[in-house]
Order: structure tokens, then C-alpha cells, then sequence
């Protein structure tokens, strides 16, 4: 090959090596490939529990699962057919119930639940099959869930951008996609918020860029994102009153804004007609509800000032401002006095626990998911970012009302701030809200450094040796290095692969060997071995679990929607076993199961002890009793031994010491119908911690400090099984 030829080849290659460089060094090609590479990372964490098989987790996916198999039902297989059905229920009265949950009375299903997961569930799974694919209903409800949780990846970038710049959308992306708040309630076999999130984001974003570009078309989009979030999440109040929070803020300071009062109009009337065409809300919530006050009452403001009604231009800003505050404050007064004569929908129980969190009622407390979050648990979720994120909340609300995405930004943070912190739970809230204001926030000092760094530059004194630029640089690097925490310390590297809880008993394990198979083991018994028409009391944390998996019917279930059905269950367990008969015979209960994970010692004769072990992990009804005597107002003192001033059971084992929760040496706590039950003498279990017999060897157990006596058994309810392979889950019939 000729000298020529060979600098021309390398011209070539050269140039080639250029071109590609420019091509892979262009913005979008970054961008796209930094978001493809987070919504990869974050769908295969999500599906990482796929190393157990493919479950439904937790609780709430098993109903929502039946109620796909509902739909697809009363559809003959046909799925608009379903659709159809589920929307003529406003058509049918009486109002049809379904006896396998809260039975004898059942459960309105359609009236009682949001449609939206039946309907994606059984939409993808009607459309695989049309498609030649042979997949399982139950499939498709356990894989679209992270599925479609992980897209939030491309909607909280669109946010981002919207908000600011490409490195916001860029960065809040990574946050939500490594956000272990999101990601907990989002995996394989999760529930429905994996829907509502995604369009939560896409639904702020449409509204954004519907009211920059006075765009009638994205208000529409916009009002349907957030009708999905109707559809499939009960916290769907959230999206629908920030929206009209910020718009009222932003129309307080500037009653002149035409293209906001559109956009709002437009979008809101979308979402309040999805809200009252819902079987579950209807038009009292959409009209009628204290709920619903703050969207209505900005859509009426709106509506006035549109409509020529507006305050005479002649008049001061500042008197149209008192007048759109005493126009809120007489409506909110209609609202409350209408709600209090019983013309309004009052607000629920758990709602009211997050606007109000000190009114709380027993029903809402008694809930784990329901309690108010730590700083620590807070903290341990989002680390550095929260702080960065409500810097960024704080800076933007100084500049709210001069700027309509700002007052959005600091509203978003501190309303979702505020929740959040109400209810444990809403953490999944606070996630996109973290992702996308951390962001805010860290950019903003970025950039004020820069600013401050090129400026000192300028102003530098001739002759002087400070590098302003690298001081600059070095806090610059501190800080990104205090924010890094937020993507280095997320725990989804860690926790990403639990295993279902039905597998592990509700044990919150990361390694497992298959050994609390309880759970699985009973609901397989109950299916081969209980009448099917059988009705089976048990605390309302299993219903879902034992009616959609056996097919057999509860008495209550997670639903917690008949409180008086749910106390009469606490009152039969935690009464004797005469008054536990009586309910029980009135709820038409066959069998009774309960659940405790105990544990036992090997002492040095060889006997082994049981006992309940004081441990958040291991939270059996034995733990949930005092919850249980919350319900019917009675006092947890009389009933577990040390309650009232914190000396519980407790045995010490050389330098280790186990704390246990054990039944008070009190009447009421030996006649407890649950107690009985807990500690049902058995194959497998045979002594007992407390027993008294055990005061025979040396004066008592040694190390054990706790009560002593010996529980009677049962005579009205026959143990028929015991869970493999540790007996947790007891099995017990109605004698008679």
C-alpha cells in the first residue's frame, strides 16, 4: 500500500472518529442515553425479586388482582364488555355485594374500589392474548407493576426540564429511579400507586407546558394523565388539589392571568368529571365533599374572572385580592356547616389524619402504614437530597409569586413535605417531589457558585494569589459530595430483592431459604381441606390473602372499610371464649386463623420453651392485640403483662437479652378467646415460657423475669392444623 494511500486512509478514520465523538457528545445522545440506562437499572431492580418466582406482594395486589378476574368475568372474556359492566353499576340497585370479603354482608365491590388497576390488568392481559402471546392474568399483574413504575423515569425528566433546564430532567430522573421510597411499593407483584405516579409527573408536566403555551389540546392531556390517577390511586386528592392550591395562589397575586384560568378550567373539569363518573367517589365527592372544596372553589374564581364577572378593573389589585379571600372564606364556611348538617361529605378518617395529623381515630392509628414517619425513616430514604429539596422549596417560594413555575416548585415540595410526614405511607408521595426539588436545589448553588466564582474573578485585585475558581471548585466538589449520598446510599442495592412477604410470612427477610413457608403451607391446607362455602374470621392483615388465594370467605379484610364489623372480630378475640362464640355464630364463622411467629429455647434438659418475641420484624397478633383492644376502647394494661409502664418479659441469655410480649396474669388476659389460640398446646409446641410447671426446675427458668401462670384451653374451637414447618399459622374450627 502506497504512502498516499495510507494517509488517506487515515484522513479518513480520523475524521470518521470525529464525527462519532461530535455524535455521542451532542446533548440529546447523553441524555438519551443516561435516561435509558436509569429506567434499565431501576426495572431490573424492580424485577429482581423474581429469584423467588413470580408472586403478588404484600396485600392489596391480591384484591386488585380479583378484581381484574371480576371484570374479565362479568365481561364473558370481553373487555370493554367488563369496562361496561364496572360503569353500570350506577344503573343497578340494589347495589350488588360480593360475600367471599366482609361477609355475611360482602363487600360492594365496584362501589367500594378504584377501577384503574382491574382496567390496565385486564387491558394488557386481553391484549397479549389477542396478540398470540399465552400469558396469565396473574402474570400481568405482577410484571406491569414495575413495568410501568419505572417509566416515572421519563416523566419526572420531563418535569425537571419543564421546571428548568435539561440537567434538572437529567438528574431528577436518577434520583426517582434510584429512590428506594418508590421503589419499596413499586416492585414485582406491587400495587396500583406504580400507575399513578408515572402520570402524577406526565400530568404536572402537560399542565406546565399547557399553561406556557395557552394550549388548549395539552390542558386536555393533561386533565386525562391525571384522570388515570383517579382511576387507579386513592391519593389521587393530592395531584387534583395542588393544582388548584397553586392556581388560587397564583391568581391571588395576579387575577389577570387568562391563559392560567383556561389551562385550569379545562384540566380541572376533565378530572372532576373522571372523579364523579367513578363508582367509588361520584358527584358528592366531585361536588359535595370538603375534598373536593378547593378545587371547586378555584374553579369558581376562575369561572368569574373569566366571564367578564371579574372585579372592576378601576378598583385596586389589593381590594381584588380581599374580595377572592372572602369569597374562599364564606364558601369554605358553607362547605363546613354543610358538612356538619350531614348536606356535604365529610372527609375520611384517614385523610383527615394527613391534613390534621393529631385527629386521629382509632381505626387510622391501629394501621402500621398509617403511623407518623421518623426523621430517621425519613431521612434514611432520601438521605442528603430531603435537605437539598426543601432548600430548593425555600428559594423558589421567596420568588412564587413572580414566577408561576416557582410557586408550583415550592408548593409541590412543602405540601408533599407536609403529608408525607402525616402518614408513613405518603413517603411514596414525597419521592418525585424529592427527586425533582433536590435537583432545584443543588443546580441553584451550582450555578450562584459559578456566578460568585466568575465575578470574584473579575473583581480579583491585581497581583493577588488567590484562585478564586479553585476555591470555588473545591466547595463546589464538597457539595456534590454531600449530595451523593442520595444516589450512592440508596438501600435499593440491598433490599431490591426481599422476597414476597407471602413467602416469608410477612418476615421482612433479604436472604431466605425458603424456611417461614407458613403462610403458603395454610392457605394451601385451607384450599384442600375447608368447605367452600366455609366463612373464616381472622384480623383483617390476612383476608385478602385467604379469600382471593382460597377462595373461601372472611369477615373483614386490609380494606378496613366496616369498622363495626372489624371491632366485633377484636371483641371475640380478645374476650373469653362464650362471647367470641356468640360473634362468631352471628358472622356465620366456621374457622378461625390466627397468626404468631414464636419463637423457642432449647434449655440444657433438652425441653424446648416457646414464647412471643418483642421484635418489629415478628409482628404476629400477638403484637397486634393491643391494636385489637384500641378498636373496642379498652385498655392494653390489663392485658399484656408490663404494658403500662414499659417492664416487659424479658429473659437473659449470657450477654444477650430477648424482651417478650406475653399475656398479664390477669383474668381478662387468660380468657382472651386470641390468647387461647396463640397458645394452643400442639404437635409442635408443647411448652410454653410461662408455664408453671417450669418453676419445678431450680425455682424457675433461669434468666427468665416474667409472669407465671397457666392459660386454659380451649373449649369451643378445635385445633384442626398447624403450620409447616414452624406453626405459626393456627387453624381452628367452630365446635357445634
Amino acid at each position: 500500500m502506497s504512502t498516499s494511500r495510507a494517509a488517506e486512509l487515515l484522513q479518513k478514520a480520523a475524521t470518521y472518529t470525529i464525527k462519532a465523538l461530535e455524535f455521542f457528545g451532542d446533548a440529546r445522545i447523553v441524555t438519551a442515553v443516561i435516561l435509558l440506562t436509569a429506567f434499565t437499572i431501576t426495572l431490573l431492580a424492580r424485577l429482581t425479586p423474581m429469584h423467588w418466582g413470580v408472586y403478588l406482594n404484600e396485600f392489596d395486589p391480591y384484591y386488585e388482582y380479583y378484581l381484574s378476574e371480576q371484570l374479565l368475568q362479568h365481561g364473558n372474556g370481553n373487555y370493554f364488555s367488563g369496562v361496561a359492566w364496572w360503569y353500570h353499576w350506577w344503573l343497578e340497585n340494589p347495589k350488588p355485594r360480593d360475600t367471599l370479603f366482609w361477609s355475611p354482608e360482602g363487600r360492594d365491590l365496584r362501589g367500594s374500589s378504584q377501577p384503574g388497576p382491574a382496567f390496565f390488568g385486564a387491558g394488557i392481559y386481553s391484549l397479549l392474548n389477542a396478540l398470540g402471546f399465552q400469558v396469565s392474568l396473574y402474570d400481568v399483574h405482577a410484571f406491569f407493576v414495575p413495568i410501568a413504575a419505572s417509566f416515572a423515569v421519563f416523566t419526572a425528566y420531563l418535569l425537571g426540564k419543564e421546571l428548568k433546564d435539561n440537567r434538572i430532567g437529567v438528574l431528577s430522573a436518577v434520583l426517582i429511579a434510584l429512590s428506594w421510597a418508590y421503589m419499596y411499593r413499586t416492585n414485582l407483584g406491587a400495587k396500583h400507586e406504580a400507575i399513578a405516579i408515572p402520570f402524577m409527573l406526565l400530568g404536572f408536566y402537560l399542565f406546565l407546558k399547557a399553561y406556557k403555551k395557552n394550549s388548549i389540546l395539552l390542558s386536555v392531556l393533561a386533565g386525562l394523565s391525571l384522570g388515570i390517577v383517579v382511576l387507579s390511586w386513592g391519593a389521587y386528592l393530592y395531584p387534583w388539589n395542588l393544582l388548584a392550591l397553586v392556581t388560587l395562589y397564583w391568581l391571588f397575586f395576579h387575577p389577570g392571568d387568562t391563559a392560567l384560568e383556561k389551562t385550569y378550567l379545562v384540566t380541572n373539569i376533565i378530572i372532576t368529571v373522571f372523579v364523579a363518573t367513578t363508582p367509588r367517589f361520584g358527584p358528592t365527592t366531585a361536588f359535595l365533599s370538603l375534598t373536593g372544596f378547593l378545587p371547586l372553589a378555584t374553579t369558581l374564581i376562575a369561572i368569574l374572572l373569566l366571564t367578564g364577572l371579574r372585579v372592576p378593573s378601576q378598583l385596586h389589585l389589593r381590594q381584588n385580592k380581599k374580595i377572592i379571600a372572602l369569597f374562599i372564606v364564606a364558601l369554605l364556611a358553607l362547605f363546613i356547616a354543610g358538612t356538619y348538617i350531614g348536606i356535604f361529605r365529610g372527609i375520611a378518617g384517614r385523610i383527615l389524619a394527613v391534613v390534621m395529623p393529631l385527629a386521629r381515630e382509632a381505626g387510622v392509628t391501629t394501621v402500621a402504614e398509617h403511623q407518623v414517619p421518623t426523621w430517621n425513616q425519613v431521612f434514611d430514604d432520601f438521605q442528603t437530597s430531603i435537605l437539598f429539596a426543601l432548600f430548593a422549596g425555600y428559594i423558589y417560594f421567596t420568588r412564587s409569586s413572580e414566577d408561576f413555575t416557582n410557586a408550583f416548585t415550592s408548593l409541590f415540595i412543602f405540601t408533599a413535605a407536609y403529608f408525607s410526614a402525616s402518614i408513613v405511607r405518603l413517603l411514596l408521595l414525597l419521592s418525585p417531589a424529592v427527586a425533582v426539588t433536590a435537583s432545584l436545589g443543588l443546580m441553584e448553588i451550582l450555578d450562584r457558585l459559578a456566578d460568585a466564582g466568575t465575578t470574584l474573578e473579575r473583581r480579583r485585585i491585581k497581583g493577588s494569589q488567590t484562585n478564586y475558581r479553585l476555591v470555588i471548585l473545591l466547595v463546589a466538589i464538597i457539595l456534590v459530595l454531600v449530595f451523593s449520598p442520595s444516589i450512592l446510599a440508596s438501600k435499593i442495592p440491598l433490599n431490591s430483592h426481599q422476597p414476597p412477604l407471602i413467602l416469608t410470612s410477612s418476615v421482612p427477610v433479604v436472604r431466605y431459604n425458603y424456611e417461614y413457608m407458613d403462610w403458603m403451607s395454610a392457605l394451601n391446607w385451607i384450599s384442600e381441606n375447608v368447605p367452600r362455602d366455609a366463612t373464616i374470621a381472622t384480623w383483617w392483615d390476612y383476608g385478602y390473602w385467604i379469600s382471593v388465594n382460597t377462595g373461601r370467605k372472611t369477615t373483614c379484610d386490609n380494606a378496613t372499610i366496616d369498622t363495626k364489623q372489624i371491632q366485633k372480630i377484636a371483641t371475640a378475640f380478645m374476650s373469653d371464649e362464650a362471647t367470641a362464640l356468640q360473634i362468631f355464630r352471628e358472622l356465620n364463622v366456621t374457622y378461625v386463623v390466627i397468626f404468631e411467629p414464636l419463637q423457642s429455647l432449647q434449655l440444657s434438659n433438652g425441653i424446648q420453651v416457646w414464647f412471643t418475641m418483642m421484635h418489629p420484624a415478628l409482628g404476629g397478633d400477638m403484637a397486634k392485640s393491643p391494636q385489637m383492644l384500641k378498636w373496642i376502647g379498652r385498655d392494653p394494661k390489663d392485658y399484656i403483662y408490663g404494658y403500662n409502664n414499659g417492664t416487659f418479659a424479658y429473659i437473659q441469655q449470657g450477654s444477650y437479652t430477648i424482651y417478650m410480649i406475653l399475656p398479664a396474669n390477669t383474668p381478662q388476659a387468660l380468657n382472651a378467646t386470641l390468647y387461647k389460640m396463640i397458645y394452643a398446646r400442639n404437635i409442635k409446641q408443647q411448652v410454653f415460657i410461662f408455664d408453671s410447671f417450669l418453676q419445678m426446675f431450680g425455682g424457675g427458668l433461669q434468666g427468665y423475669h416474667g409472669p407465671t401462670y397457666n392459660i386454659p384451653q380451649l373449649e369451643h374451637f378445635e385445633l384442626v392444623y398447624v403450620s409447616e414447618p414452624n406453626g405459626w399459622v393456627k387453624i381452628f374450627k367452630v365446635k357445634g
